[in-house]
């Protein structure tokens, strides 16, 4: 690899590059800390970064009302809670220099009332003053205190812990601290007992964070700085290469399948808070592989092109985080969240085959041959090479290949879980896509029929044992010992699918779970009462959707089996304490299982002996 070439004294450099840089992977970074950001913007000249938040008008609005809540803000390390902090002190009127300057707690008035804000509580264990900020939230919580109002910023673990210490010599803290315990853990926000509005940034949308921070990124004012630069003139510039490819919005390209990721790994209960939505943001703009600094500046920018090394700047693999020294970019949950997904480890044959054997050749021409950099440049003359047993080193095209294959994910277009050509074939969710649908046609009203009933075979397989065909009805029982018998075990109740006035009970699903997640939910009627229900995670819909298929996957099988038959015991359970299930009935219904693949009851006499 050649070495980079002096950058003429006459390139441009944009300063917001530097600025930026701050919020990536680095371990001279500082941005675990809002601080240390707002004081980079300065020191580069330029507007620090403005992520929009709903929230924080919400947040801003509360504090105005003469009926105002006290606030805590709690989540995991990087969700934004000082960030909102932040935001809510200046929308309310305070500057930048007052916050830079106040310490980890900043008193001011709002509406005539004191408002207090506590930046990080964790700043205040064993602090002379950790007394005097739990007296007075203890007071406002109660509603003791109407002229003043706190906001605080806590990690949960730590807000707990703070309660409970305290609770231990006063009473109110500890039930202060059992009510803020089941509201975390029920994921609701607030208890009519206490004058407080409890938000775990956890819970936010992620896919909305997503697009409010990748907008924050590619639109900042600052890019104007790159006007006269002879990259940006000739559209020879990586960095705005990379930027590039996150403008394009819609439901295909690199910024939409980064945004199911995301939602992807939320679901299965894998969050990624703000700052390392940040962090993948910016090391997908500015990630440079085989470079001593492996983040760009304007003048790596510059002597890439002068070298003809464009290519090193891959968007695709800075996307895991591929451009840091082998390892390391798991010291990132940026990156880790993805790792399980498998994208270049996941082998299609179909979409393999067009790659290795260029055929069918108007394939391999759209696929790889129409871009000239990431797809025809770096690998065609690998294939080449391999076709002809000219290549020595074999693990050069391999690598070739899983490279192809990340490319191919972030910028092929959906085809649907029928077509061996979608781009969810690259990884371990092949009906990835799928479950997007499903999410959003049960948030929406659309038409969610035919996933449902593939899904309801799934289960109907999977509580059986059978190979049936049925999307109408759920069979709850125990599967068979020999999944090649055609008699399953006792049924435990079988219930229609979607809403029946005809029945007490029914099966559907909703996107009523944590994060809009999709649930398996019992319902019983007059009313329509929740009876029980089940979150259905990405990793639940493939194992359903793979079973339905035909197919068993061994490497999580296990996991979801176990998931799905304690669903069926707290079903029965509370079928039971409903009286709708009779558990001393003295008769019994076997499950078989018909020639024509349908699933029918046979009832049996229990005959009682002493």
């Amino acid at each position: 690899m050649r070495d980079m070439p002096p950058v003429s004294s006459a390139a441009k450099r944009n300063h917001l590059v530097c600025f930026l840089q701050t919020y990536g992977p680095s371990a001279a970074s500082h941005s675990i800390w809002d601080e240390h950001v707002v004081k980079a913007a300065v020191e580069n000249h330029v507007k620090p970064l403005e992520v929009e938040s709903d929230l924080v008008g919400r947040l801003v609005d509360n504090f105005q009302s003469p009926h105002a809540l006290n606030v805590i803000l709690t989540g995991t390390a990087g969700d934004g809670k000082t960030w909102h902090c932040r935001q809510i002190f200046q929308k309310l009127g305070g500057s930048l220099a007052e916050w830079d300057r106040s310490g980890p707690l900043i008193e001011t008035t709002v509406g005539g009332r004191k408002f207090i804000i506590v930046k990080d509580l964790s700043e205040f264990y064993e602090h002379p003053r950790q007394k005097e900020i739990l007296d007075g939230l203890l007071n406002a919580t109660m509603g003791r205190s109407p002229d003043t109002l706190y906001l605080v910023a806590a990690n949960d673990g730590q807000l707990l812990r703070f309660w409970r210490g305290y609770g231990a010599a006063n009473p109110e803290a500890k039930d202060i601290e059992r009510r803020t315990s089941v509201l975390l853990k029920e994921d609701r926000d607030r208890d009519e007992e206490l004058s407080l509005w409890l938000l775990n940034l956890s819970r936010q949308p992620h896919d909305a964070l997503f697009n409010q921070v990748v907008k924050a990124v590619i639109e900042h004012p600052d890019w104007a700085q790159c006007e006269g630069c002879i990259l940006q003139e000739k559209g020879n510039c990586a960095i705005l290469r990379n930027r590039a490819l996150l403008e394009t919005g819609g439901d295909n390209g690199m910024r939409a399948r980064l945004r199911e990721l995301i939602t992807i790994a939320s679901h299965n209960d894998m969050h990624l808070p703000m700052r390392h939505v940040i962090l993948l943001t910016v090391n997908v703009i500015l990630g440079v592989s085989g470079k001593k600094a492996r983040m760009m500046n304007c003048d790596t920018a510059h002597a890439l092109h002068a070298n003809d090394e464009g290519a090193l700047a891959n968007p695709f693999d800075n996307a895991l985080g591929l451009n840091l020294p082998a390892g390391e970019n798991r010291q990132y949950r940026a990156f880790t969240v993805f790792e399980n997904i498998g994208l270049g480890r996941e082998t299609n044959n179909a979409i393999d085959g067009v790659l290795v054997e260029a055929q069918p050749e108007d394939e391999y021409d759209r696929l790889v041959k129409a871009d000239p950099l990431y797809g025809d440049g770096q690998f065609s003359h690998l294939r080449y090479r391999y076709q002809r047993g000219t290549l020595e080193d074999f693990s050069l095209f391999r690598t070739a290949v899983e490279a192809q294959r990340r490319r191919l994910f972030f910028s092929m277009k959906r085809n649907g879980s029928d077509s061996e050509m979608d781009p969810w074939k690259l990884t371990v969710f092949t009906f990835g896509g799928d479950y997007l649908d499903f999410i959003k046609a049960l948030s929406t009203g659309g038409n969610y029929q035919k996933t449902r009933n593939r899904l309801v075979n799934g289960l109907n397989r999977s509580y059986t044992g059978t190979m049936c065909d049925d999307g109408q009805q759920v069979w709850f029982a125990a599967p068979a010992a020999n999944t090649q018998s055609r008699v399953g075990r006792v049924l435990d109740i079988n219930l229609d699918v979607g809403p029946s006035k005809k029945h007490l009970m029914y099966f559907d699903f909703d996107a009523k779970g944590p994060h809009g997640r999709p649930r398996m939910v019992v319902h019983q009627n007059p009313g329509d009462v929740e009876i029980e229900e089940n979150c259905l995670s990405p990793l639940l819909f493939e194992y359903l959707m793979r079973v339905q298929n035909g197919s068993l996957p061994g490497s999580f099988s296990r996991q979801c089996f176990e998931e799905l038959r304690h669903f069926r015991l707290r079903v029965i359970a509370a079928l039971t304490r409903e009286g709708i299930i009779d558990p001393d009935a003295d008769h019994l219904q076997l499950i078989r299982l018909g020639n024509d693949g349908v699933l029918r009851a046979e009832a049996i006499e229990v005959i009682g002996g002493n």
